[in-house]
């Protein structure tokens, strides 16, 4: 063995350039020498003088030769050691020789050999670079060229997988807002466990660890990492795979997995240090691509809501408007139906289908009241914000099985409709397909939604002025009806249900009145009069009834589930009542009738119905009052005829309308100090002339000498106070004072005298008979008033002027047919009738004397001119 190790230490195969140059120069050297040597001695060439030249010659340039190729030897030694040196820094392989190695030319060879691999690794490596940055710039033009996002993240995926060299993978994306799911984008090599649409649970899958971290997350192998809990490893069937987060500029929108690697092998942070520039790209695409259909989508709403504004401004009214706006919608946010829901002041708890538009069939009707609470639709008025229902089949309110679940609705988006700055109704938009609304559609149509509620508050301000108006005619025509009627209390009943009729829409309808606690018909629309007055009501009984017992307006929007409805009426008309509206009618406080209208068309009763029949209830109550005063007056009237037609034969005409219509009448009645002018007449020997002739012939000549005389009395402003037996007591001034009070006193007396003739000639044709008479008049402060107790009253008059009058009387009996009349009575005249000074007389003996005058007759032109000194003729 230590031979063997010699000689192998000795082998030329295991030594170095300068041994094997040392082994072959001495090969090639020696043995010429020696046997030259050999020559020279047999030959004895020593001894020839140019031998040892020759021989230091060939030792010179066997030398020189020598040094040259170990000079060569030296420079491939240098080569081999720097070469290796620079192969083991440029990063070969473990394998190759190490510098100070016996072997310098298999060093070069193997350097050779180890440059030509990492040549070849580094084209590798090149060829893959490049289809990186094919891929990235495919992805780039993909940008230009598609606005698909599905496409784009179905492309990065693929890129990603061939980079990679795996099998599956998937793109998972935030459903927003609340960020609680992934929902699958884009799958491959899953297809049987994972589908495109799929939701996935954030807080159960690993990807969550990426967007938490906002880092990709390498998993070599889920059995063995300890950083996720076994429950999570069995959503997975690999054990290596990759979330690569899909970080956009402002946030982290999803992730990217990739699993399966083609050759069984795990995944490595070579591989995501691959995917990094791809998945960036795709973000930035991404980023791009969502800003473009951002922008896009503003543009759209801009148009949209430019047009919904003409729309609002324009003339469109009702259906048309609200229909057009939601087309606008429309064209924003998909939908297959369209609900507008409003809050319903009376019941306050329900909502009623405002509209609808829908594109597939629906038995949701316009008018149909719904109750909301603990609905989602009541969450919205509670929580003042648009709610977003994914998924409809957990929903189990009435509300929403009526409206979404009957209707085939699979997901609802439903936003507030604000009225002056109240939330007065909901906007539910519904599709047939699950999870069809997201939380961007909402915040897209915020701004459409608020044009739809300006264009509800437009179409309610014009229905309500246009209904106002209209209400406000029928109201005017019920009013000038009322004015113009002759207060025939049934024809303004019948005149009052034809206009409701016209006006509130409703099939049918009915008047009654409160006689003696019963309510009886009067009138009927659309019904059968003659059966409804069979029914007399009782206070209570029934729904009209009810509402006369309350004194308040009664609805009832389903009259089965009303414990006050009277079927009798229907089940004998054959009549079907669905809801009923009942407002009581009251005057002074009191109910007197109760109007019903019922089953109003294309719709339900409300609040603005109530306050239509309710100012209808009021004017037809007003009406009755006025028919039941208008009797009243009318009767009224009639006693006061007749009480005129009475007093008029005592009283003048002036007095009896001072007495009635002026507030100095109860004056008069209560008693004044007044100066007037007293006429007493009296007729002379009256007393053997009545019992010449009998008591009945008296009669009957006192009432035609009364009439005459009063008649006289009447015509010149005076009153006949009372009757005096044969004679009575005039007076002048006591309705109203005047000037010439006196005038027409004296007047009246020149009248009366006159008169006589043709009394007297009235007495002598019918009895043989004639009358003398005498008046007196007295001019002076009286009392006149009602004088007497409460069971018997008198309106006269008492005084010095009354008795002045009578004493004034006793003068004038000395002259026949005379008037007499005293010195006031003369200074209060103005025209200065003729008269004759009969001289001076006590009136008793307290008093002063009084100068009396005898009239004579009128002023004439002819007449002297101092009538008071005018003798007796």
């Amino acid at each position: 063995m230590p031979i063997r190790n010699r000689f192998r230490r000795l082998s030329i195969k295991n030594r170095g350039l300068h041994y094997k140059l040392y082994l072959a120069f001495g090969s090639f050297f020696l043995f010429p020498i020696f046997g030259f040597l050999i020559f020279a001695v047999k030959y004895d060439m020593l001894t020839d003088e140019n031998i040892a030249v020759f021989f230091l010659g060939v030792l010179a340039f066997s030398l020189l030769g020598f040094v040259l190729i170990r000079g060569i030897v030296d420079q491939v030694t240098t080569i081999s050691k720097s070469f290796s040196a620079s192969v083991q820094e440029s990063g070969a392989r473990e394998d190759i020789a190490v510098v100070g190695s016996t072997d310098e030319l298999r060093d070069i060879v193997s350097s050779f050999e180890t440059l030509n691999t990492l040549l070849k690794e580094n084209v590798t490596k090149l060829d893959r670079e490049s289809a990186k940055l094919s891929t990235l710039k495919e992805l780039s033009n993909l940008c230009y060229i598609t606005l698909d996002m599905d496409e784009l993240f179905y492309i990065t995926l693929e890129r990603a997988l061939a980079m990679v060299q795996a099998e599956a993978g998937s793109v998972l994306i935030l459903e927003r807002p609340r960020r609680d799911k992934f929902i699958v984008q884009t799958t491959i090599g899953r297809e049987g466990k994972v589908r495109q649409g799929d939701r996935v649970n954030f807080e159960t899958s690993i990807a969550k660890f990426a967007v938490i971290n906002k880092s990709p997350l390498l998993v070599e192998d889920i059995e063995r990492d300890k950083r996720f809990g076994k429950k999570t490893r069995s959503n997975y069937d690999t054990k290596s795979f990759i979330c690569m987060p899909l970080k956009t500029i402002n946030d982290i929108v999803g992730v990217l997995t990739v699993t399966n690697k083609t050759d069984g092998e795990i995944f490595t942070q070579e591989d995501v240090d691959a995917l990094t520039p791809l998945i960036s790209n795709a973000t930035l695409s991404y980023n791009n691509l969502s800003l473009l259909k951002k922008n896009e989508r503003l543009e759209k709403l801009r148009r949209s809501f430019d047009r919904a504004s003409r729309m609002i401004n324009s003339t469109l009214r009702g259906d048309e408007l609200f229909h057009s706006l939601l087309m606008e919608i429309k064209e924003n946010v998909s939908f297959t139906i369209a609900l507008t829901l409003m809050k319903n002041d009376f019941p306050k708890d329900d909502v009623v289908v405002f509209d609808v538009l829908t594109t597939v069939p629906c038995s949701i009707t316009i008018g149909t009241h719904l109750a909301c609470a603990g609905s989602i639709v009541d969450s919205l008025f509670r929580q003042e914000t648009r709610i977003i229902i994914s998924d409809t089949e957990p929903l189990s309110h009435e509300l929403e099985t009526r409206l979404f679940k009957e209707q085939g609705i699979r997901s609802v988006l439903l936003s507030p409709l604000k009225i002056h700055g109240i939330i007065a109704g909901v906007l539910a938009l519904g599709s047939s397909e699950p999870h069809a609304f997201t939380y961007r559609e909402g915040e897209m149509i915020s701004c459409m939604v608020e044009q739809y509620s300006a264009g509800i508050e437009k179409d309610k301000l014009n229905a309500s002025v246009v209904k106002r108006n209209r209400e406000m005619d029928t109201l005017n025509q019920i009013g000038n009806f009322l004015a113009a009627s002759t207060f025939d209390i049934t024809r303004v009943l019948e005149y009052t249900m034809d206009m409701i009729g016209v006006m509130m829409k409703v099939e049918a309808g009915s008047l009654s009145l409160l006689e003696k606690n019963e309510i009886v018909f009067q009138v009927a629309l659309n019904r059968d009069i003659t059966v409804l007055k069979k029914h007399r009501l009782k206070m209570g009984q029934g729904i009209i009834g009810y509402a006369a017992a309350r004194g308040e307006p009664v609805v009832v929007r389903d009259v089965k589930h009303s414990p006050h409805f009277f079927s009798d009426i229907d089940n004998e008309t054959g009549f079907e009542t669905k809801s009923s509206l009942c407002v009581p009618m009251i005057s002074q406080g009191r109910v007197i009738g109760v109007i019903e209208v019922v089953n109003k068309i294309g719709g339900e009763f409300d609040e603005s119905d109530v306050h239509l029949l309710q100012s209808i209830a009021s004017s037809v109550s007003i009406a009755f009052e006025n028919a039941r005063l208008y009797k009243k007056t009318l009767a009224m009237a009639k006693q006061e005829r007749d009480i005129r037609k009475m007093f008029q034969k005592f009283v003048p005409k002036e007095v009896i309308e001072r007495i009635v219509q002026e507030e100095q009448g109860a004056k008069m009645w209560q008693g004044e100090l007044k100066t007037l002018t007293i006429l007493n007449i009296d007729i002379r020997g009256f007393s053997s002339f009545s019992k010449a002739i009998g008591p009945q012939k008296t009669v009957s000549i006192l009432n035609y000498f009364f009439s005459t005389t009063g008649n006289i009395i009447f015509q010149h402003s005076g009153i006949v106070d009372k009757y005096l037996g044969d004679g009575f007591l005039a007076l002048f001034g006591a309705a109203r004072s005047s000037i010439a009070d006196a005038d027409n006193a004296i007047a009246a007396a020149l009248d009366i005298k006159q008169s006589m003739e043709v009394i007297n000639e009235y007495l002598e044709r019918e009895m043989g008979k004639s009358l003398a008479m005498g008046i007196s008049i007295n001019t002076g402060e009286t009392v006149i008033g009602n004088i007497g107790f409460e069971q018997k009253m008198d309106y006269t008059v008492i005084g010095d002027a009354v008795n002045t009058v009578f004493r004034i009387q006793e003068v004038a009996k000395t002259v026949p047919n005379s008037i007499m009349v005293s010195e006031n009575t003369l200074r209060a005249t103005q025209s200065q009738p003729l008269v004759r000074e009969v001289g001076d007389f006590e009136v008793d003996s307290s008093t002063e004397r009084i100068r009396i005058y005898e009239i004579v007759g009128k002023r004439t032109e002819s007449s002297p001119t101092d009538c008071r000194k005018m003798e007796t003729s």
